[in-house]
């Protein structure tokens, strides 16, 4: 290893040790920070409210989550959805599922809300794209709250499989 090297190797090694005041140092600095009429310390509760100041990195988790994939499309149509620019994959996966719901192929539950325990009286439809009666169950009464309709969530929720029946002109619900 030449000089210029080993030198090099040694300042980096320096640059990087810590050193560390002495007791009384520490507390000649401590003192002084404390007695810092313009920047008090904070107390345990301000301490307790400190959040990271960046966000995590990414979009924010979405409640249905998109899947990757690997698909061959023409040229023709992968171009023309590209040169209409950002947001290509979007449109593409909005014009898919329009398709799906006009042609009746969802995986789609009907929902209905039922208004009154004794009555049979529909307080709303919907179809619901859910993977069980459950899940479909779950989807409306967040739709519901999230719609600001509290009374309506807490009705009663019946739901039919209608797989690739037509039932039209109700709201989806994703």
């Amino acid at each position: 290893m030449d000089e210029d090297t080993r030198r090099a190797i040694a300042r980096r090694a320096k640059a990087l040790t810590l050193i560390m005041p002495t007791e009384e140092e520490d507390a000649a600095i401590t003192k002084a920070a404390l007695s810092d009429p313009d920047n008090p310390p904070m107390t345990d509760t301000e301490l307790a409210k400190l959040q990271p100041a960046r966000r995590p990195r990414g979009r924010p988790a979405l409640e249905a989550t998109k899947v990757a994939t690997s698909i061959r499309f023409d040229n023709v149509v992968l171009d023309s959805f590209k040169a209409l620019g950002p947001g290509w994959q979007t449109r593409i996966n909005e014009i898919l599922l329009q398709y799906l719901i006009e042609t009746r192929q969802l995986s789609r539950f009907h929902a209905t809300v039922q208004a009154g325990a004794k009555e049979q009286r529909k307080a709303d439809e919907f179809l619901v794209v859910a993977r069980d009666t459950v899940q479909a169950k779950e989807k409306v009464k967040r739709h519901l709250l999230a719609s600001g309709r509290e009374e309506a969530a807490r009705e009663r929720v019946i739901t039919v499989d209608v797989g690739n029946a037509a039932v039209r002109d109700l709201p989806v619900i994703m």
